[in-house]
């Protein structure tokens, strides 16, 4: 089994997912991004120009912590899984690529996370005429 691995040229099992990930996410991405584009445009074409134009922040805030939730926690899944795998009795190692992704993933879900709670507060401060609101 190791000799058809290595000559087949594999040498990361972790190899294709990233490659799966990669080739399956982008146009799953891309096809979201088409869909949403459809919305505005039916949503233009009917007179509903208001509503395509703008997102209640409401909407912008739930969908900036689900997103965050989401990245952080694919994040350390990511660093966390080869331990996880340890305990199910594969031979696994946490290597430099996979700890790489891991900690991008995991800061972009923190950087979303950290702009929701900056959204979530100017949301109550601009309801009240105070010093703190800029102008």
């Amino acid at each position: 089994m190791g000799n058809e691995i290595s000559r087949l040229g594999w040498k990361i099992v972790t190899d294709w997912p990233v490659i799966l990930l990669i080739l399956e996410g982008i146009p799953f991405l891309a096809f979201v991004y088409y869909l949403d584009h459809k919305k505005k445009m039916y949503l233009l074409e009917r007179g509903g120009a208001d509503r395509a134009k703008e997102e209640s922040l409401d909407v912008r805030l739930e969908r900036r912590l689900s997103s965050g939730l989401f990245l952080s926690l694919a994040g350390a899944t990511l660093i966390f899984s080869p331990n996880l795998a340890g305990f199910a009795g594969l031979e696994t190692a946490l290597t430099f690529e996979l700890l790489l992704m891991g900690i991008v993933v995991l800061c972009s879900g923190l950087a979303m996370l950290l702009g929701y709670g900056i959204m979530k507060g100017r949301k109550i401060y601009s309801a009240s005429e105070g010093v703190l609101e800029f102008k």
